[in-house]
Parts: C-alpha cells; structure tokens; sequence
C-alpha cells in the first residue's frame, strides 16, 4: 500500500471515533477520554492535517480542575498536550500543579510493589510537561530528575527496574534528551542492539522473540534519540504495516486484534521515526 493510501485509512478511521463533544473514543461509543483524544490529535498532526475544533478544545480545557489541578498526572499529560497540539491554551495556569507533582514524585525503587513494570511512566510524562511549560530553569529540580533517571541505568546498558527493557531505556532516553543530557556518552547502543530481531525488528528485551508495536515504536524512538543505525528497517516497517487492519487503524500485534487509537499513534509515530511516511 502507498503512503497516501495509507494515510487516508487512517484519517478516515480517526476522524470515524471522534464524539459529539469533541473528544474521541476508539471503541466508538459516546464516551469520550483523555488518552483516546490525545493519541487522535498526535495522529492527525503527524499526517499534517491537525485538528482546530472548538468543542474538543473544550473538552480538553473542561478536563482542568477550577483550582488548576487535575484529577491525574496522565490527565493532565493528554489534556495539556492535546491543547499544544490543538495550537491552544489551558483554561487556568497548570505551572503550579506540575511543578508541585516533580518535585513531590519520586519512586522508591526498595518498595515497589512486584506487578510494577515501570518506574518511568508517570515521571516521563511530568517531565515532558515541565520542559513543556517552564518558566525558567530549576537547577536543583532538574539535577534531582536526572539522578533518579540514571538511577535505574543497569550493567547491561540499558535502563530499567530488575531488568532492563527496551520500552524503559527508551523512556529514559527520552527524559534525559529533555534534560539535555549528552545520551552519546551512554553506552546504550549495545542494548538497543541486543533488542533487535530479524523476525520482526525489536523485541523488549534481549534474547527473547515476541514483539508488539510498542517494542518497535521504543526501538524507533531509542534509535532515533542515540543516532543508532537499525540493522532490520524493513521488518520493522513490515511489522508496523502487517498490525493495520480492515478498520484502517493499527492493532497491538500483527494479523488480528482489536485496533485503538493508541496503537495507532504508535505506528504512525514508529513510521515518521523510521522515516518511511
């Protein structure tokens, strides 16, 4: 399929989920969120084609508590975003919410409970809203996210809590180019390279085979971020390409599954990185 080709199916599968106030819902009901919403605009703004709709700013700005706040961290992450996307603006000023969660978060790696398979997703998301939003500088507060990024940076190079992964060394590395962190001087890419798979492109983690998108999507993004030559473009463009299905948006795993817009950002996002769209 053309790129053209496949960039229609796309527009036409994302803009098929968007709800009668302006958010949108992957399962096509009228209950519009936060993550469905966010994924949908990154979508439409990757393909060039960004969305300016008056009832989704609204939606988004309603998300917003009346003191500022958020009901969540991940709330406040699509709602801001999506609204940067949207070339708009929160309804009330969300700096003192962010900046009162960084420096309030931290993960106690002694004390994790044992289902918790990331200690960087919700601190990833804070720190893409404080370089996103801040007023200026904080040296303590920036040193003290960098200290705890390299924290978990393990002997095998890659990052990760117990062990590393592909998904988490990609987070990191996108924490620490935020930060302005010099990744070059990591020793990274021999984990991104023990990730790699000739079967489908990237697993999680070394000596293992099976993959999902959002392996290719962090092997993608780790790649893109260190200057990592991919040893198997194709079979992750054929990965990518094999998880859209009949509804034109993307799956988790090639050949069947449920599409959602979050896999579908991962995919379009996975293939600019690649840069074969």
């Amino acid at each position: 399929m053309s790129s053209n080709g496949l960039k229609d199916r796309v527009l036409q599968y994302v803009m098929d989920r968007k709800c009668r106030d302006g958010g949108f819902c992957f399962y096509r009901l009228e209950e519009p969120n936060g993550l469905d919403t966010y994924s949908a605009l990154s979508v439409l703004y990757l393909l060039g084609v960004p969305l300016h709709d008056k009832k989704t700013v609204a939606f988004l700005q309603g998300m917003q508590n009346g003191d500022g706040s958020y009901e969540s961290v991940f709330m406040a992450f699509y709602s801001l975003k999506s609204l940067q996307l949207a070339g708009r603006e929160p309804g009330r000023d969300p700096w003192p919410y962010i900046l009162r969660h960084i420096r309030a978060d931290r993960v106690d790696g002694d004390k994790l409970p044992a289902e918790v398979t990331s200690v960087y997703r919700r601190m990833a998301f804070l720190v893409d809203l404080y370089v996103s939003f801040k007023r200026n500088s904080d040296p303590l507060v920036e040193k003290n996210l960098l200290d705890f990024v390299l924290r978990f940076h393990n002997e095998d190079q890659g990052f990760g809590y117990r062990q590393s992964t592909l998904g988490e060394t990609a987070r990191a590395l996108r924490m620490l180019t935020w930060l302005s962190y010099p990744v070059q001087k990591l020793s990274v890419l021999d984990f991104i390279r023990q990730c790699e798979t000739p079967a489908c492109g990237f697993t999680d983690i070394p000596d293992t085979s099976l993959s999902y998108l959002e392996y290719i999507h962090a092997g993608a993004m780790a790649a893109f971020l260190t200057g990592y030559r991919i040893r198997y473009l194709d079979q992750c463009t054929d990965f990518i390409r094999s998880c859209q299905n009949r509804t034109g948006g993307f799956s988790r795993a090639m050949h069947g599954g449920i599409a959602t817009l979050e896999d579908t950002f991962y995919a379009i996002q996975s293939l600019k990185l690649l840069s074969v769209l």
